[in-house]
Order: structure tokens, then C-alpha cells, then sequence
């Protein structure tokens, strides 16, 4: 018998329950994919952000190498050039420019891919071609260094695009920044009206005591104090009781910082190095196999033509090692190979020496001295004919003969194998006579001076003349003119020292300096008295760095106001200079003591009227005389990420 079922079966029961399960499970599968989805997505997101972000640091290790880079590309276009002292664009380019990108360091392969890396000039804070706002008293220039590219690495989407920019300070103090500039103590006692145009400096002590009228028409400036007297008692003249106070339209002398001089010419005589014994190693040529210290300023090491001569009757071996024939010369390059064949007999044209030892073309009787000096005579007239004609290349032809644009004496014959692309003129010349003694003195005369090598900084580095030497140098006439000036017709004191429209850089580097006029004949003889010595009105355009014989109780040392030695009767002429006086050194050749001016007993000239004018084309560095002495400091600045 079949009974029902107190509870009946519920059937649905179980499956209703079994899908609730599957679907929380479901939900909950959905929500850990979500989870993990996320987490995961976080995480892929945060490596590739981490990476990108790596990328990035690696990208600014790139830059700050080029940076470097670009930094020593400017610095050593800045240290290599004797002329050219304000690089443009330009001549940056070259250097410094998408070639030269360091592609082998940060590669292709590694996935950069360089698209800029430049420097350029900056001025007011936008990049120009060239500077133009010259100021060598404040001397800082600024130049922007522009890197950018894209770093592409495998499994990102996108590259990473980088542009970064810095800054260099580029400070540059050429030594010729004053009409006037002693390194150590700086007297001035003129006897007769004198004018100084331009800013005086003395490292040391200021001594002024004029009887004449004296004007400074700028500032005076002195590191160790002003003396309204003669220096006592280096100055055996005594205590000046009437000295005629100068005008002085800046104000009176004011105390000042130490002015650095250009270059390490630390003095060590002590030592057995012949290379590092002061200043004077500016002129000197360096001695062979001793280390060189100032060989980076060392006008010797500079100049593309060097002439050393023997003027004596003996050979001569010159402190470079070479032997030097009796009344002969070598030429050299910049580099010091020695000029042969065709090119040196040109050249002979131009530099002359006396092939008989008794010609008084090449004798001068210096009354200071009073010695006959043995000179060397530099043409300047047919070094710029040279210049002009293509026979004083800035890289003598690698070719087999002289081809082209060349003087007839050079054209079709044969280039010397040494000299083939060897650096050559640079508008630095250097010439000494390596047979100067006591006893029998040398030095070298400036003739024909009156227009220098032509041309511009700007399409030429070789434009103006420095010429230097560790003789004694003696300028005759009218130098660096152009011709004829109107300031020597007395009628202007201020004004056309130059032809209209001429202009060149020129500087003279010696153991001292005379000037000489125009009416100063070689026939003059130790018994030709000074009132037979009769001057003309004499300009003179060019910087000079000479030395001095200081006051040492026996002598006056002469002063600023006879830093250009004269040896003729000047009264009633004037004597008009623009350029820069500088004295780094004591004379070392030329030694005798300064005596008063006269005609009478041993005195030798009579004053001039001076006009001395500070020559303001110097404040332009693209208008300084070739091999300029210079203090130069490239400064990293700052720099930024523009993207």
C-alpha cells in the first residue's frame, strides 16, 4: 500500500542553488580579471613610465656629452686662433655641427638619431652671426650650444624626443686695452707739452712730475698709490720743487685692482730652465731641449714666418740648435721646418740683410747706445706687395709647382717637398739676429711702412702687421698711414692720423723701440752732432710692448714720456702715436741709461710736441693687431631641457 509523502520533493531546489554558486563564482572570475587587469595594467603602465623615465636619464647623459664636447670644440677654436678673437657662426660651423655629433658614442644602433648640435653666438639673448657689441673692457661674450634628438627603443610605441640648450661665457682681455699700461712702477716727468688720450694703468706705483703741460684726457688708474713727485730716490734728479700740476679732465689718479697680464710668465731664475725666466719671454726664442712653459704665448711659436739671422762674420748657432751661416738667414713656417728652393730666395727680397757686413743701408749709430747697430731690414711696402700678389699664402700649395695667383718670382717653380701645406702667414712676423752681443749689437728696421697687408678679420685672418723681435726695433717714417696723414701738417692734433678710408691692425714687440722720421739718413755717424739730426712730423699707428731701463739712483729711467726712444732734434715737431703702450720687461739689449734732452755734450734729441691718443679700433677684438696677447676663459653657464 502506497502511502504519500509527509514533505513533498522540491525538484528545483538543488539546481536553483547549484547556479547561484556558478554565478557568484562568475561574478567573482569577473571581478579578479578586473582586479588583476588592473594590477597588471598598473604595472605595465609604471615600466613603461619607468622606462620611458630611464630613457629620459639616459638621454641626459647623451646631452651633457655633446655639451662637453661642443665645450672643448669652442675652447680650442678659441685658443688655436691669433687673430681671429670673437668666433662667428660661421667658423664655428665647421667645428661644431651635425657631422660631428658624437654618433659613435650615442649610436644609431642604440637608437639615437641626432638631429641638431650646434653653437652659435648669442647677443641680448637671441643668436646672432656674429658679436657686435664689442666691449674688451668688460669682455664677456656669450655663445648657446643647441643639442636635440630622438632616442627609439623596441616594444615603445612612441621615441623619446629630447632638445636641450647651454650656455658659455666667453670672458677675453687683450692686452691692448690702454694707452698706457705698466706692469710694475710708471714715472712721468715730461719737460715739454704732451697729451695722453686714452686710460692709463699701473700695476705698481704712479710717479708724476712734469715741468711741461701734461693732460690726460681719461681715467688714471694705479694698484699702489699716486705720487705728485719723482720716485725718490731711485730718481737721481732729486725732489722736483715746481712742477707744473697736470690736467687731469677724469679726475685724478684712483686706486685700483691688479690688471692680469696675459700669459704664465711666472719669473724663475733659480732654476736651470732658460724658458721660464719672465715677461721678456714674449720675444725670446724659446731654448731647444728645455721644457717651455710659455710656448702658448711665445711670439716665436706664433708667427707663421720666422726669420733668424746672422749678421756676423762668423757661423752662428741659434738657441734653437740650427747653425747659421756668416751674413746669411733661414726662413721657417710656423711649425719650424725650414724654408728651401725658390720661396726662401723671395722671401730674401723682402727681409734684407747685408752680404758685406760694411754697407750702411743696414747700419744705424744709435746715440742713446752709442753703438752701431747692425740691423736687419724689413721691407714693409713689399711684404704687403707680397701679401696682396699671393706670395705669403696661409697654407703654402700642396701642389707640385707655384700655380695661380702668385708673384712672377714664384710662378711655375717648384715647391720644396718640407714646406708642401705647411701653415704659413698669419700677419705674424718674427725676426731676430741670433749674433746680437755686447760688443757688437743688431737690430731690425721697419722701412716703407706706411700701408701694411690689406684686408678685413672678417674674410681675412691675415689682415695688419705684428712685427716682433728680441732685438731692438727702429721704425723710420710715417708707419701704418696709409700715406701721407693730415696730422702732420700741424694743423690737426687730434684727428686724420690715417688716409681716409685705411685702416690695419699693427702692433711692434721688441727689446725696445725707437722712432725714427722720415729725415733720418744711414749716412748719420757717431760724429753727426744732434742739431744736424733734424726730424719731420712723424704718425705712428701701432701697439707697442718694449722695454724699459728703470731709475736706479744713477739715472732716470725717462719715464712714459720717453718709452719711444728718439735720436734726432725735434723741436718744433710733433710726434702723433695711436695705439697701446705697454711695458711687461725690462730692456735687455738696448741697456744704456735715458739722458735729458739737449743738443750740446752727449745728449742726443730734442723734445717733440707728443700728442699720444689710445687707439679705440683696439676695443673691437675683430680689430686687434694679429697674435694679440690675451687672457681668454670659456665658462660653462647654465643649461635647460626646452623639450
Amino acid at each position: 500500500m502506497k502511502t504519500a509523502s509527509r514533505f513533498p520533493r522540491r525538484t528545483g531546489w538543488r539546481n536553483r542553488n547549484r547556479g547561484s554558486a556558478l554565478f557568484l563564482l562568475l561574478i567573482l572570475a569577473v571581478v579578479m580579471a578586473t582586479i588583476l587587469g588592473g594590477v597588471y595594467s598598473y604595472i605595465n603602465t609604471s615600466a613603461k613610465a619607468e622606462k620611458r623615465s630611464n630613457i629620459r636619464l639616459e638621454s641626459t647623459y647623451a646631452a651633457e656629452y655633446a655639451f662637453e664636447l661642443a665645450y672643448q670644440q669652442l675652447k680650442t677654436r678659441i685658443s688655436e686662433s691669433t687673430s681671429d678673437l670673437l668666433p662667428d657662426a660661421a667658423s664655428i660651423s665647421s667645428i661644431t655641427n651635425l657631422s660631428k655629433a658624437p654618433t659613435t658614442v650615442f649610436t644609431a644602433d642604440d637608437g639615437y638619431e641626432w638631429q641638431a648640435f650646434i653653437t652659435v653666438p648669442v647677443q641680448g639673448g637671441v643668436p646672432v652671426g656674429s658679436h657686435s657689441d664689442f666691449t674688451a673692457t668688460k669682455g664677456v661674450y656669450k655663445y648657446i650650444t643647441v643639442v636635440e634628438f630622438t632616442r627609439k627603443v623596441p616594444l615603445m610605441k612612441a621615441p623619446v624626443h629630447v632638445q636641450y640648450q647651454r650656455e658659455w661665457d666667453y670672458t677675453l682681455t687683450p692686452l691692448f686695452q690702454y694707452a698706457i699700461f705698466y706692469n710694475g712702477d710708471l714715472e712721468m716727468g715730461a719737460g715739454g707739452a704732451m697729451k695722453i688720450g686714452g686710460r692709463v694703468h699701473t700695476n705698481g706705483k704712479m710717479y708724476i712730475a712734469a715741468s711741461g703741460k701734461l693732460t690726460f684726457t681719461d681715467y688714471i688708474t694705479t694698484v699702489n698709490n699716486y705720487v705728485a713727485q719723482r720716485k725718490l730716490p731711485e730718481d737721481p734728479r732729486g725732489k722736483m720743487t715746481s712742477a707744473t700740476t697736470p690736467d687731469y679732465q677724469k679726475g685724478t689718479p684712483v686706486l685700483s685692482s691688479t690688471q692680469s697680464v696675459p700669459g704664465d710668465f711666472a719669473s724663475n731664475t733659480s732654476d736651470t730652465n732658460a724658458n721660464n725666466d719672465g715677461a721678456r719671454e714674449l720675444i725670446e726664442i724659446p731654448v731647444v731641449g728645455q721644457t717651455d712653459v710659455n710656448a702658448a704665448d711665445r711670439l716665436y711659436t706664433l708667427a707663421g714666418l720666422k726669420v733668424l739671422v746672422n749678421t756676423s762674420s762668423a757661423e752662428v748657432t741659434a738657441p734653437t740648435g740650427e747653425k747659421i751661416a756668416a751674413r746669411s738667414k733661414i726662413f721657417k713656417t710656423k711649425d719650424g721646418t725650414v724654408i728651401t728652393g725658390t720661396l726662401a730666395d723671395y722671401l730674401s727680397t723682402l727681409i734684407l740683410t747685408d752680404s758685406t757686413g760694411s754697407s750702411t743701408d743696414y747700419q744705424i749709430y744709435d746715440y742713446r747706445e752709442a753703438k752701431t747697430i747692425y740691423t736687419t731690414n724689413v721691407d714693409v711696402a713689399k711684404l704687403t706687395a707680397a701679401q696682396a700678389a699671393g706670395g705669403l699664402p696661409a697654407t703654402i700649395p700642396s701642389d707640385t709647382t707655384w700655380t695661380g695667383t702668385v708673384p712672377a718670382d714664384l710662378k711655375g717653380d717648384t715647391i720644396a717637398t718640407d714646406i708642401k701645406g705647411k701653415t704659413f702667414w698669419n700677419g705674424i712676423l718674427y725676426v731676430t739676429d741670433v749674433s746680437n752681443t755686447s760688443t757688437r749689437r743688431t737690430g731690425i728696421r721697419l722701412i716703407n711702412g706706411s700701408s701694411l697687408p690689406a684686408g678685413t678679420l672678417s674674410s681675412s685672418p691675415t689682415a695688419g702687421l705684428t712685427v716682433a723681435s728680441d732685438n731692438a726695433a727702429y721704425i723710420v717714417g710715417n708707419y701704418n698711414t696709409g700715406g701721407e696723414p693730415a696730422v702732420n701738417s700741424g694743423t690737426d692734433l687730434e684727428a686724420a692720423n690715417m688716409v681716409s678710408g685705411y685702416y690695419e691692425p699693427a702692433s711692434v714687440i721688441a727689446d725696445a723701440v725707437t722712432i725714427l722720421s722720415k729725415n733720418w739718413s744711414s749716412s748719420y755717424t757717431s760724429s753727426t752732432g744732434t742739431g744736424s739730426r733734424v726730424a719731420a712730423n712723424t704718425t705712428v699707428n701701432c701697439a707697442l710692448v718694449s722695454g724699459v731701463i728703470a731709475s736706479d739712483g744713477t739715472a732716470y729711467s725717462g719715464g712714459a714720456e720717453n718709452y719711444l726712444r728718439l735720436m734726432e732734434t725735434w723741436s718744433g715737431k710733433r710726434l702723433t702715436y695711436y695705439g697701446s703702450i705697454v711695458n711687461l720687461y725690462a730692456s735687455k739689449q738696448s741697456t744704456a741709461s735715458w739722458r735729458e734732452p739737449g743738443s750740446s755734450g752727449n745728449r742726443y734729441y730734442e723734445v717733440p710736441t707728443r700728442n699720444w691718443y689710445f687707439d679705440e679700433n683696439f676695443l673691437d677684438p675683430n680689430r686687434l693687431p694679429p697674435g694679440t696677447p690675451t687672457v681668454r676663459s670659456l665658462v660653462r653657464g647654465q643649461w635647460v631641457q626646452i623639450e
